[in-house]
């Protein structure tokens, strides 16, 4: 019986040791806060963003920005979710948005100008405007009043309540983080830490108490073997902490006491050969255009590569850290949340998870893969009888015994709702291990919540 899959996608052992609960694949699904299997909702194009590039957000509104023209903004298709198309004083047709935040309810936005039309080539624009922060960092955060940015091996930041001014001696300035550090030469990104900000390099992490009077900023930590070379793939998860891609996964800063003191965790260690693979297969760039984001309403973090998601499905009260992989079909430019929604842009293309109303699916197959089990005598036969499950939505079921081609498995049959009373699935063969396979079919939602195999030892080993 296997009625919890709260361990979710983990490949840390062979597919022959890993135990039950854990899964060696789990493609376009997640782990519900109940430890069972639920599909994943469907990328719905719900605008066309044509004369625009890139995206940004506050709590209520979408943002896309324009070069030097005014365009009309079309509806964003989801209720209660605004479209504006803020118009930039830069004609350069490869301007390019490079990382937003928010300030005062309005868009703090960052962009790379590669032809200088704006006379930088890190122009920053806030409610449409240039700022004085151009050149001072293609990647922001604000906090404490101020916007912060990181360029080169140093800590940028504005005049206390005016994100315009960053000029030194109004509150403005900077910090040499390389004099803090020697590994702080080479700064990736920065995020909130409690109630202090980590400055990520590519080799550590420094996190600094900062103060709306410069002269109070103070380097309280360095945590070393801790960069990211991944600047928008850090985030704030939870009541502090910050989930982060390094390239040997994804890790945590967590506070290790009451001090707030961080130290790093492997949060992301079961799928840390899936992460490391991502990066040896398709390379530093792919690896790099990574983005953090927290899905709304339920609360779960994705990290989000070009054209694959890893999914964090994390519920401490039922004690659930279950990671899954959506496949996505188009490449992925830009991931913003607003109105309680997920909205990737692909191009022109905006998508929303699950649609207009947050709850749409599609024939996007789910595949959940179990590991070859042993029922803890793995030198000994069993006899295979039967397969129940309970379910909702269409399955086919398949299931291997070849642990030497674990892509070889036979198909036991569809089924559209749970077994128990009679209808469950043959399965007969003799084997010491199997590992069943679950496929969803149809555009419908659909859920495993368990499956039992019925089997006999075989008579000369029982």
């Amino acid at each position: 019986m296997i009625d919890d899959f709260a361990g979710g996608l983990d490949t840390r052992k062979s597919a022959l040791t890993s135990p039950a609960g854990t899964l060696q694949r789990l493609n376009d699904c997640v782990i519900t806060p109940g430890g069972e299997i639920a599909k994943r909702k469907a990328f719905v194009q719900v605008a066309d963003l044509t004369g625009t590039f890139g995206l940004a957000a506050t709590e209520a509104n979408l943002y896309a920005f324009t070069r030097g023209v005014a365009v009309t903004a079309p509806s964003s298709g989801v209720p209660g979710v605004g479209l504006i198309y803020q118009t930039l004083p830069n004609t350069d047709p490869q301007l390019s948005q490079t990382d937003f935040d928010t300030f005062d309810g309005d868009v703090y936005v960052v962009c790379s100008d590669p032809t200088l039309v704006s006379g930088h080539p890190n122009p920053h624009y806030f409610r449409g405007v240039l700022t004085q922060g151009a050149d001072h960092g293609y990647y922001v955060r604000t906090y404490g009043t101020k916007v912060y940015g990181v360029l080169g091996k140093n800590l940028f930041f504005s005049a206390v309540g005016d994100p315009t001014n960053w000029t030194t001696g109004t509150g403005a300035g900077f910090v040499n983080l390389s004099t803090q550090d020697a590994d702080g030469e080479n700064l990736t990104t920065l995020e909130i830490y409690y109630d202090k900000l980590a400055i990520f390099s590519s080799e550590s992490t420094q996190i600094w108490s900062v103060d709306t009077d410069p002269l109070q900023n103070v380097l309280d930590q360095v945590l070393r073997g801790a960069g990211t070379t991944a600047p928008l793939a850090s985030l704030q998860y939870g009541s502090g902490d910050i989930l982060y891609l390094s390239q040997t996964g994804v890790r945590s800063i967590k506070a290790r006491d009451a001090s707030n003191s961080g130290a790093v965790s492997d949060i992301g260690s079961p799928v840390d050969l899936e992460i490391q693979n991502v990066y040896i297969q398709r390379g530093s760039g792919y690896f790099n255009a990574a983005k953090a984001l927290l899905e709304p309403i339920v609360g779960r973090f994705w990290m989000i590569f070009p054209d694959q998601i890893f999914v964090l499905s994390y519920f401490p009260g039922p004690k659930i850290t279950a990671w899954s992989r959506y496949t996505v079909p188009f490449p992925i430019n830009y991931a913003v949340t607003c109105g309680g929604h997920v909205f990737l842009r692909s191009g022109n293309a905006l998508f929303a998870y699950g649609g207009a109303t947050g709850n749409v699916y599609d024939a996007t197959v789910g595949e959940i893969r179990v590991p070859y089990l042993d029922m803890k005598r793995p030198g000994h036969n069993k006899i295979f009888e039967a397969l129940d499950m309970t379910i909702t939505g269409t399955w086919t079921v398949k299931n291997s015994f070849e642990f030497n081609n674990p892509d070889a498995e036979e198909t036991l049959g569809t089924f559209t709702q749970p077994t128990w009373r009679g209808g469950r699935a043959g399965f007969e063969g003799e084997s010491s291990h199997f590992s069943l396979r679950f496929y969803t079919s149809g555009s419908g939602p659909a859920t495993l919540s368990n499956t039992a195999v019925h089997y006999r030892m075989a008579d000369d080993e029982a």
